[in-house]
């Protein structure tokens, strides 16, 4: 399948077009039929798990099912897998976020968050859990309240391909009898693990407000040459 992956949003429409190949759909409905009671024990405890992310859900959930759980979905769906081709269905996922990434090798956040010489599963967990994602964007907040009342000079691709510049700043919540102004809740953009990644909100000095930056898609991050000195005592 040849796909021209030009932004983030190119990346999840290839992937809902994967997911209509392989009748993903469909896939998930025979899967809940097959698991039964089981099922919704399992979404009743993902409804409780308040992790945004859904394949962080999968593996927060994973640790709390019963071995009795365990092999009744295991049972249930034996014959699933084979029948929507789901191994290929992944393989095909992953390429295209691969693709995607690889396009973006040169990213700051790629540099930063990856070792590329690193290809097995536990690297692949690491990364599709959005672990990754979070680790940088709380190194960046702590930065912005090391360097505070400096900037970060900052260019991130945003959801359409478009390099953005601008310059982002610690500022905290600040709470009053009228008004309340705090940070915006991270989010994650995707319809599934392989287009998920971390929307963080940063004080734009430009806008005077919050926006949402995909952290992946961080280009670049720079500051005043005096302000290196604090940066790399941040660990």
């Amino acid at each position: 399948m040849n796909h021209k992956i030009k932004s983030l949003n190119d990346l999840t429409i290839a992937l809902h077009e994967i997911n209509k190949k392989y009748k993903v759909s469909d896939f998930i409905e025979e899967y809940k039929n097959a698991v039964g009671d089981a099922s919704d024990s399992i979404l009743e405890e993902l409804k409780i798990d308040t992790t945004t992310n859904p394949f962080q859900k999968i593996v927060n959930i994973s640790s709390k099912l019963t071995d009795e759980m365990l092999e009744t979905l295991s049972s249930s769906t034996e014959g699933l897998t084979g029948k929507y081709n789901y191994e290929e269905y992944l393989e095909e996922c992953n390429s295209l976020r691969e693709l995607f990434l690889k396009d973006r090798r040169n990213y700051f956040s790629s540099k930063v968050v990856i070792n590329s010489k690193r290809k097995d599963g536990l690297q692949n967990i690491f990364d599709l859990s959005g672990t990754a994602d979070v680790i940088l964007g709380d190194f960046i907040d702590k930065v912005l309240s090391k360097i505070d009342p400096n900037h970060l000079d900052i260019v991130y691709e945003d959801l359409n391909g478009k390099k953005i510049k601008t310059k982002i700043k610690h500022k905290g919540t600040a709470i009053t009898k009228d008004h309340i102004e705090a940070p915006l809740i991270d989010r994650y953009h995707g319809i599934n693990a392989y287009d998920s990644f971390l929307l963080r909100s940063y004080y734009d000095i430009k806008k005077n407000d919050w926006i949402y930056i995909p952290i992946r898609l961080i280009v670049s991050v720079n500051c005043e040459e005096n302000l290196l000195g604090m940066i790399e005592t941040i660990t």
